[in-house]
């Protein structure tokens, strides 16, 4: 499928932004690539290494249709769209991002309606715990679910099928949702899961010190993995997304001191059915379609 445009500029260029640019090298996909990071040493190397037109960040004016993705920690938005003002044409141009939560991004654009008319809001289901341009990866998307939002919430809106047919050429599946709902979901589904992880990592270290890994199996190095993500862009999602985070945790408080309960009564049988219930429950749901949409996701 062609795309409508000629020209993508990719604003942060790090896991996720470098991963688009490789896709895009990796694929041939004929577009006109720039990029441009908060960083300028950044995107020196982007162009060094062949992943971008631009040498720094002195861009000259995308005159043609255009596609800027905004891959930054969700509250650097602002400083980043400063960033490549005047470098576009208004009336050839879409926005889309890859924010993890949409909050604060939506408050912006119900503030500037002007931008809020062009831009698509994407979050890719993709990532890892690694973070920075060098640990990018070509075919990180491939069948990969990404969310995409608008604010009008229209799936029939020509920039939505725009930003779509970009990832379906990435090889991500693509699915349309409320970018309010979507800040619930996710702050259960992968909100939740980061902080569980910091805490217990947290937890460990106060408790066993250089010891925590010592006596442990695969199985704690597994769950805590993504302890080591990025620390400045999950500071930026649990701010942004701050009420969503925190009814999740108390929500997730609620369930701990349930086991808690169980666990104190010896009811056997009791806590035999609990374990019982959450285990076919996970079963059937990641697998009930045949389908698993999980990625080593460190978000994203």
């Amino acid at each position: 499928m062609e795309l409508s445009f000629k020209n993508i500029l990719v604003v942060g260029l790090g896991l996720i932004g470098g991963s688009i640019l490789k896709t895009i090298k990796e694929l041939n996909i004929p577009l006109e690539v720039y990029g441009l990071d908060l960083h300028e040493e950044v995107t020196k190397e982007a162009n060094k290494i062949g992943l971008i037109n631009n040498f720094d960040n002195q861009l000259k004016k995308i005159e043609e249709d255009c596609l800027i993705i905004f891959s930054v920690p969700s509250l650097s938005f602002e400083r980043a769209f400063k960033l490549i003002e005047g470098s576009f044409d208004d009336e050839k141009v879409i926005f889309t991002d890859t924010f993890s939560s949409k909050s604060k991004l939506l408050e912006f654009l119900e503030g500037n309606t002007k931008v809020g008319e062009k831009f698509v809001m994407s979050h890719p289901i993709a990532g890892s715990e690694k973070s920075g341009l060098m640990n990018s990866l070509p075919f990180l998307f491939k069948d990969k679910l990404v969310l995409v939002s608008h604010l009008n919430s229209s799936s029939e809106n020509n920039n939505v099928i725009k930003v779509k047919s970009f990832w379906e050429q990435l090889g991500s599946k693509v699915s349309i949702m409320d970018p309010v709902e979507h800040d619930k979901v996710l702050s259960k589904t992968s909100h939740l899961p980061h902080v569980i992880s910091f805490a217990l990592m947290h937890f460990l270290e106060k408790e066993l010190g250089e010891k925590v890994f010592k006596y442990s199996g695969g199985s704690l190095e597994s769950y805590t993995r993504i302890a080591s993500s990025d620390p400045l862009m999950w500071k930026d999602v649990t701010v942004s997304n701050k009420e969503a985070v925190l009814e999740a945790i108390k929500g997730f408080k609620s369930s701990l001191d349930e086991v808690s309960k169980l666990i104190d009564s010896e009811d056997e049988e009791s806590i035999l059915d609990f374990l019982s219930f959450v285990k076919e429950v996970r079963d059937k749901q990641l697998f009930s379609d045949g389908t698993s949409w999980k990625a080593s996701e460190e978000d994203s």
